[in-house]
């Protein structure tokens, strides 16, 4: 098989290729590039003059018409679209598996039932020969790989640096994202600078969050003028910490970010599209907001906290006395996702200060309620034990970062720092739709996806 046939096959066998308008195929093929396509067009305007018939492949771009400047500006912007598209499409799924969205309708062998109801074979099965999750991450992770080394190579003096640190902190995050949100076991693939595929074997959550670790210090070790990526890399790097249980190095490499500071994704927002595109009684699943999911989940509606508003959307389908609720956080497809912020670098901070048992934490939550959020909430109180701590700042970390796609590495990072049963942390019992909730804790793989391509994954998800 042809380079560009492999290619093109692993690229379709892995499910790399869903939900986007971007396509990247071998070395020797078209390069969809914002330069690219640009240069298409140009080259097609300036032979119009000597006839259509003087020119062999009007089509075809290759490596040296974008081994330049231009060329490496397009495979970086091209990177920051992707990048965007689908860290806003993957938080949709931690919002499923963990409390912050449920489904309120008879179960329908739909992805997101099984992720509600914490079923990981019944997820896998649904999902086939494609991976919703690690598709959306992988694409993110290995749209970096392509640019890096032409950034490096071609762009000017005074840009490459901060170019660099922007693909490492995209880089990063997407690690990051998949050791918070993933099994143990999964893989993250690549491409090689030349187009070949590069598979992964299967990585644990730690060898994830220190691949993410060391990505990110690049990209802070690259950053000079971009503000809105050192916001990304700097509380990117303190949410890996966290979950390294390194919390003082969490708080003091968040320190510089303001509170004011923000990074958000600039392409379609999902949530909303999924939320409230698809309509109450319309579609397969009804995504509703969470309300005390299965015993355990946080009070999202009944809480009436202006960090999270809703709305009344109907009543239940298989309960007429059960009203539904819909998040009213994103009001249209175009509303960004924010993915870093200056109040989760305090939040960070109030968790690193929990652990060492320093008062200041309470002072950190107060502040953010009486200065980040209109109107002003009332003060909190100290609940006295180091438990009831830990409970209130994961309480004020869902309200604060609701439908962000914090949710489910909070809830796991309570089971594995704090040492919580996961049933008391996640959803259990009895299933509304029927039948109980499973025991997993974080969002499976399609192993039959990953065996068509990648050599290394035998088994699913592990307990390493």
């Amino acid at each position: 098989m042809s380079l560009v046939r492999s290619f093109r096959h692993f690229l379709s066998r892995t499910d790399f290729m869903r939900r986007t308008d971007f396509l990247i195929l071998s070395r020797f093929a078209l390069r969809r590039t914002a330069v690219g396509t640009a240069m298409v067009a140009a080259a097609m305007m300036a032979t119009a003059c000597g006839g259509l018939l003087d020119v062999s492949d009007p089509t075809l771009v290759r490596d040296s018409d974008i081994a330049n400047a231009g060329g490496a500006n397009g495979r970086r912007l091209q990177a920051l679209a992707v990048f965007s598209a689908n860290l806003s499409e993957e938080a949709e799924y931690p919002a499923r598996m963990s409390d912050e969205l449920m489904v309120d309708q008879p179960a329908t062998g739909d992805v997101y039932d099984y992720l509600d109801k914490r079923d990981s074979e019944g997820y896998e099965l649904a999902n086939g020969t494609s991976d919703h999750v690690l598709g959306i991450l992988d694409r993110a992770f290995y749209e970096t790989t392509f640019a890096l080394p032409s950034v490096r190579a071609y762009s000017p003096d005074s840009l490459r640096g901060d170019f660099l640190g922007q693909l490492y902190a995209m880089r990063g995050y997407a690690i990051l994202q998949a050791a918070e949100d993933l099994c143990p076991g999964f893989p993250l693939n690549d491409v090689s600078a030349d187009s070949r595929p590069v598979f992964s074997g299967p990585l644990t959550t730690d060898s994830a969050l220190s691949l993410a670790s060391a990505t990110l210090d690049s990209a802070l070790k690259y950053l000079q003028d971009s503000a809105r990526f050192v916001t990304l890399a700097r509380v990117a790097k303190g949410r890996t910490l966290l979950d390294q249980g390194k919390y003082a190095e969490a708080a003091a490499v968040v320190g510089p970010v303001a509170t004011g500071d923000v990074y958000q994704t600039n392409t379609n927002n999902s949530i909303y599209n999924d939320i409230l595109s698809v309509g109450f009684n319309q579609g397969s699943y009804n995504m509703v907001m969470g309300e005390r999911q299965g015993g355990t989940g946080m009070p999202f509606t009944s809480a009436n906290d202006p960090r999270v508003t809703v709305k009344i959307g109907g009543t239940a389908v298989d309960d007429s006395t059960d009203t539904l609720y819909i998040a009213t956080k994103y009001t249209s497809t175009t509303d960004p996702l924010t993915l870093a912020s200056g109040i989760e670098a305090r939040l960070i901070e109030a968790e690193a200060a929990v652990h060492a048992n320093d008062p200041n934490w309470l002072t950190i939550l107060n502040t953010l309620r009486a200065t980040a959020i209109s109107p002003v909430l009332p003060a909190l109180i100290d609940p006295g034990t180091t438990a009831a701590r830990v409970d209130l700042l994961y309480s004020e970390r869902a309200f604060w970062l609701y439908l962000t796609g914090r949710r489910l590495g909070d809830m796991r990072r309570l089971i594995k720092n704090y040492g919580r049963n996961a049933e008391t942390v996640f959803p259990t019992g009895n299933y509304p739709s029927g039948g109980q909730y499973g025991s997993a804790t974080a969002i499976p793989f399609s192993v039959a996806a990953q065996q068509q391509s990648n050599p290394y994954i035998t088994t699913g998800c592990t307990t390493r």
